[in-house]
């Protein structure tokens, strides 16, 4: 699934279990596979396999830095 974060920001979303496909994806555009994290409201993307606090596996482009920000939840 395609996700696009304020228009800046837009990857391929794998669910966690669809580890897998998302390296062979990853793999067939030349791009990396990061883990989107999450802790309280915080989210962010890692470059590397990960299941501690994920939310889900996300393919970017290579160069791209090993962490990412991602807007944070909205505390209603």
């Amino acid at each position: 699934m395609k996700i696009s974060l304020d228009d800046t920001l837009e990857f391929e979303f794998f669910e966690l279990e669809d580890v897998k496909n998302a390296e062979q994806f990853a793999e067939s555009i030349g791009g990396a596979v990061y883990s989107w994290k999450t802790n309280g409201y915080s989210n962010w993307l890692e470059k590397r396999l990960s299941v501690a606090d994920v939310l889900g596996l996300a393919v970017l482009p290579k160069g791209l830095p090993d962490w990412i920000d991602l807007p944070d939840d909205i505390n209603d």
